[in-house]
């Protein structure tokens, strides 16, 4: 049986970086944001609440215009303002962690 090039990277790429697949699911990215796992968890949950109750204040609205007017997009704009602030944070911390002096580059 011959191995595919395809399939020889992948396992040299995780060789390299030493992460199992465990590892890249559920530990990887909450580090990389310098989070714990349940940390990010429960971020993340506070999030797709509020996007949640954002699509409930849209129904509503849909069923009765004189209500919610203009919840759904102030909700929005400031969650947006929110996860780019967390985004920031998150390339800042990368920066740090990797001895960057210029995290605009």
């Amino acid at each position: 049986m011959s191995v595919q090039a395809s399939d020889r990277t992948q396992t040299a790429d995780q060789s390299q970086q030493g992460s199992s697949a465990f590892d890249r699911l559920f530990t990887e990215h909450p580090r990389e944001v310098g989070e714990s796992y349940f940390e990010h968890m429960g971020h993340s949950a506070s999030y797709g609440w509020r996007v949640l109750n954002i699509a409930a204040c849209c129904f509503i609205h849909a069923l009765i215009p004189g209500v919610h007017k203009t919840t759904a997009s102030s909700r929005i704009c400031k969650l947006a303002d929110e996860l780019d602030d967390r985004a920031q944070e998150a390339r800042e911390e990368r920066c740090r962690k990797s001895g960057s002096y210029d995290c605009g580059l």
